[in-house]
């Protein structure tokens, strides 16, 4: 395959994960209750649902929402929250644009059709569509890193760059898939960390990537592994803290950018 036709091919990939994985993939069905319901009534039903949020119904469309720590006694009007802007995204949202809008605003409700349906926590974040985006990612960086490596070091220079000990995994690897009848070149059996330690080894690369230091590169390294890790494992949440998340992958994508 041509540099060229690589790298058309790494596009259209990034676009399926970027622009055509939508909200709609995580988003759940809105419960509502009334303007006139008694709001105590209504808590106790959205405890017994275990729900933070409502939507509010008037004359047949949801208008808002309630929050369940909010209620007190009376009608569920006094604690209705009308739907602005920011709390509205549209169904045809890519996910990766969610994980920008929820950094600052959630939960946000889903509009299909100029009505509210659906809505979005953080706590949707963890699902399987989200593990399907971020592996995606990662493994469109790691492609992408892997042809980086391969045109700055056209006769395998790299290699002076791993331990021996790196060297040795590589090649035990290399050794198994060629048993295994697998057509693979030795570069593809190098792992994120090896990646991660010929960018961190190589200045040109570093710069062009826009690392502040060797340092940046062994933490953003480290935790993009972990996140691999533990998206591939689903019994493992997505992610501890959605802000470092966030930022991780919002670098991901800037790295492949700059590739």
């Amino acid at each position: 395959m041509s540099i060229l036709h690589f790298k058309k091919s790494l596009t259209i990939l990034r676009e399926i994960y970027s622009d055509n994985l939508s909200v709609n993939l995580i988003a759940e069905e809105v419960q509502t209750c009334s303007l006139e319901d008694d709001a105590s009534e209504v808590k106790l039903n959205m405890e017994n649902l275990d729900f933070d949020y409502y939507g509010v119904k008037s004359n047949g469309r949801v208008i808002g929402y309630i929050v369940r720590s909010e209620l007190g006694e009376g009608l569920i009007s006094n604690y209705t929250h009308p739907f602005k802007m920011d709390d509205l995204v549209s169904e045809s949202t890519s996910l990766i644009e969610l994980l920008q809008i929820l950094r600052d605003k959630h939960p946000v409700f889903v509009l299909e059709k100029n009505q509210v349906k659906k809505l979005i926590t953080v706590a949707d974040l963890q699902k399987q569509p989200i593990r399907m985006l971020v592996f995606g990612l990662i493994s469109l960086l790691e492609m992408n890193l892997l042809q980086l490596i391969k045109e700055h070091y056209p006769e395998e220079g790299w290699k002076e760059h791993l331990s021996f000990g790196r060297l040795e995994k590589m090649y035990e690897v290399y050794k198994l898939r060629k048993e295994k009848n697998e057509g693979l070149g030795l570069i593809e059996c190098l792992q994120l960390s090896d990646k991660g330690t010929i960018i961190r080894k190589t200045p040109k690369l570093l710069e062009k990537l826009e690392f502040l230091s060797k340092r940046d590169v062994d933490r953003f390294f480290r935790s993009i592994e972990e996140l691999r890790n533990n998206t591939a494992h689903s019994q493992k949440y997505v992610y501890d803290d959605f802000n470092v998340f966030l930022d991780n992958i919002t670098r991901v994508e800037k790295i492949i950018t700059l590739i």
